[in-house]
């Protein structure tokens, strides 16, 4: 695989700087003195211990070398311990079937995100989505000036078929071709929809045949509710054609601001490159506090985390569910969603629902969000609302649906 084809002009003029490499030496050196980097001595820090205590009881502090690095600057890949961390994690859950991988800490995943789209598209390239998507992300490659390409989904996810007849249209045309595909695989936002097995590996197999990239984000890997843990992409990949995001932003913290990037080395040495003149690193303090919770939990009591996480939300969902199905039968279409934090629904009658989410809604002190915000045309009239069941309580999602259908019924 030519992986320079991928690379633009400008992620290619970025050169390594020495400091940011002395940092990770210096850090893997022990006993080392630095009179090279432009470190502020951690003697004039106002902290002198930070006590954290995690459900089930367990208390740490940080304090001594811990708290140091937990205040200092690190290195641009990430806390070194954490890293590793993330390396083991990655092999446990995804295996990847080549060994030239590596992973990137990030201050979130729509940072890693915006950096690949960075690294790959020039102005005004072809770009793959699946449509709806989340809107950071279409806001991310709006600046572009992308061709967008639109991949439509269905219960299943993105449907394949989509993407070949593209790919063949514009192969036989003399079109440009796509260097790369957007998928959010699980839990989909704003759909909720969980890409089937059988549809992920078609996908990967077609990059294969026309040459494009996955950019596999998957912020809601660990919140589906299926008996078994989807297959990622990552896990199918068998040459670094993947490029996946992960966050600990629905599952640990949203606030901690850290995600991973999971890819061949070549694209984790440009966007290392990238970060070493931008944010330089992701916050030393998340990092060191994910990563003293996940060395000091054991992977099954991870895996139980998550499990309990799903029950929540599985829970929320079903509240969500029974309350449109009472009070908007006829009024809107939606399916159930498999993942994710959203439902997807379309109303019956109506055009265009921007007026009913942003006036009609709000006056009656409901807010949600109208589906032109996940399209890549903001403009086009658009028929669906996404509603959220993750931080509403139970009670609150109850009561929602009664005041929509009332004012469902007096529109329709």
């Amino acid at each position: 695989m030519d992986f320079k084809r991928f690379i633009t002009k400008v992620s290619n003029r970025r050169k390594p700087g020495i400091l940011r490499k002395w940092a990770k030496i210096f850090m893997e050196t022990p006993n080392a003195i630095s009179l090279a980097n432009g470190m502020p001595n951690d003697k004039t820090f106002p902290f002198e211990e930070i006590s954290i205590k995690y459900k089930g009881g367990h208390n740490i502090k940080l304090s001594g070398e811990d708290l140091r690095w937990s205040l200092q600057y690190g290195p641009s890949q990430g806390y070194l311990p954490l890293v590793k961390k993330m390396r083991d994690l990655q092999e446990y859950w995804h295996k990847p079937k080549y060994n030239q991988w590596d992973v990137l800490v990030t201050p979130g995943s729509m940072e890693g995100c915006s950096k690949v789209f960075e690294m790959t598209l020039e102005i005004g390239d072809p770009v793959m989505v699946q449509v709806p998507a989340y809107n950071g992300t279409l806001n991310a490659l709006t600046p572009f000036m992308p061709e967008f390409l639109e991949i439509a989904q269905d219960h299943d996810g993105i449907i394949p078929d989509e993407i070949m007849k593209i790919c063949k249209e514009r192969s036989r045309d003399g079109k440009s071709m796509p260097k790369i595909i957007y998928v959010n695989p699980t839990g989909a936002n704003p759909t909720g929809t969980v890409l089937s097995e059988d549809r992920r590996k078609r996908i990967y197999e077609l990059a294969r045949t026309y040459d494009f990239l996955i950019v596999e984000d998957d912020p809601y890997c660990f919140i589906h509710f299926l008996a078994k843990q989807p297959t990622s992409f990552l896990e199918l990949d068998t040459e670094g054609r993947v490029i996946r995001l992960d966050s600990f932003s629905k599952t640990l913290s949203a606030g901690l601001r850290l995600g991973v990037v999971t890819a061949h080395t070549d694209f984790i040495k440009k966007l290392l490159l990238h970060m070493e003149t931008t944010c330089i690193h992701a916050s030393s303090m998340s990092q060191m506090l994910v990563y003293k919770l996940l060395d000091t939990w054991s992977m099954q009591k991870l895996e139980q985390h998550f499990d309990d996480i799903q029950r929540f939300y599985r829970e929320r969902r079903d509240v969500m569910l029974a309350s449109i199905q009472k009070h908007l039968t006829g009024l809107a279409e939606w399916d159930i969603p498999d993942g994710g934090m959203f439902v997807w629904i379309k109303v019956n009658g109506l055009d265009d629902v921007m007026e009913l989410a942003t006036k009609n809604c709000v006056s009656h002190g409901i807010f949600l969000v109208p589906g032109h915000a996940f399209n890549c045309d903001f403009g086009k009239p658009d028929q669906h609302l996404r509603l959220c069941y993750s931080y509403a309580t139970t009670e609150e999602i109850e009561k929602v649906p009664f005041p929509l259908f009332k004012i469902f019924f007096n529109i329709s």
